[in-house]
């Protein structure tokens, strides 16, 4: 089966061209399976008598490490980057099983894809030549040749996933059913409230006076008094200006305390004094809104794909594990 060609879109990008440049480039060289280092560097793996270098991997870690953000010690750091090291080995190993099937089946990305999705990065990163995109990729330590590859290479590892794995998966209706029953909580907007506040904060030495004052101002509210006023003239907290208003919240947006309270209270009700670390709290609900599910058919698209991608992960797996299974793999590390 040979000269099989393969579309593909665009990749997403950012404005910071280096940035940029370096995810495009990201395992490039270790995708294409050729050894760009020289003969006498370390071999780290083979993959059916492809290899990988030391260099090709610990390009793929140290990107992986970036992306994690330093450790908080060097230590940490130090012990992040030999776990991530098998790790991104493992990963490796598999895109390139995966590509040697691509091989195999002789399916091709035409050039004109190529040149439509360059033509998109140079515009959002407002690149106007090439010689200048060149520029930014050597910036990184690449070249236009890794940067191609790396785009050939991710639409031919997506076109192996559909022929092999998405091909074989399906969801059924009542696969959807049972999925929504058993996650209806995924599907229902919790209840919320509205809130207004107004907070006295203490320490030790007037603790009394200011639970005094609380229990004045709970006392004027009661009688009358606009709460709103009331918080823009007493309150101790940022929402003060606003009047005490806090806006919605959710039950699990406030603390178990405050969540307590605030959901047993009536629309306009008043709450009495909560006593909360080095503050006294007084609540007000504004608004409430009760919780709602959404109905199964508002939401079987949503139900369906999530069944599909959990399906498409294990066949995925599995597919991975076959081509190993059959593969000669000897890693070095």
């Amino acid at each position: 089966m040979g000269g099989q060609s393969y579309g593909g879109g665009t990749i997403g990008g950012t404005s910071m061209k280096r940035h940029r440049v370096c995810i495009i480039l990201g395992t490039a060289l270790v995708l294409s399976g050729v050894a760009f280092a020289e003969t006498v560097e370390r071999i780290v793996a083979k993959v059916n008598g492809q290899i990988v270098t030391l260099t090709e991997l610990n390009k793929e870690v140290d990107s992986a490490m970036e992306q994690l953000g330093a450790a908080p010690t060097p230590q940490e750091n130090e012990a992040r980057k030999a776990r991530l090291q098998s790790e991104v080995l493992e990963r490796i190993i598999d895109n390139m099983l995966v590509l040697q099937v691509a091989e195999d089946r002789g399916l091709r990305v035409p050039s004109r894809f190529f040149q439509e999705w360059k033509q998109n990065i140079m515009k959002e990163m407002d690149i106007e030549t090439d010689e200048e995109l060149e520029r930014q990729v050597q910036l990184q330590g690449g070249s236009m040749a890794d940067l191609r590859k790396r785009f050939e290479d991710g639409l031919l590892l997506q076109e192996v996933r559909r022929m092999e794995v998405d091909s074989k998966v399906s969801v059924s209706e009542p696969e959807i059913k049972e999925r929504y029953r058993l996650h209806i909580n995924d599907y229902t907007d919790p209840a919320k409230v509205r809130l207004r506040e107004i907070v006295l904060r203490f320490d030790e030495t007037n603790e009394i006076e200011q639970g005094r004052k609380a229990r004045q101002i709970r006392a004027d509210i009661e009688q009358g008094a606009d709460f709103a006023e009331v918080a823009r003239m007493h309150s101790e907290s940022g929402s003060r200006e606003a009047g005490g208003d806090l806006g919605f919240f959710n039950d699990g947006e406030l603390t178990e305390s405050l969540a307590t309270v605030a959901f047993s209270l009536k629309l306009g009700e008043v709450s009495e004094i909560i006593r909360l670390e080095k503050a006294f709290y007084i609540l007000r609900v504004e608004e409430s809104v009760e919780a709602t599910t959404k109905e199964l058919d508002d939401v079987r698209n949503e139900v369906a794909d999530a069944i599909f991608q959990e399906k498409m992960t294990e066949q995925m797996e599995r597919f991975v594990k076959q081509l190993r299974e059959r593969a000669i793999v000897e890693v070095k590390l």
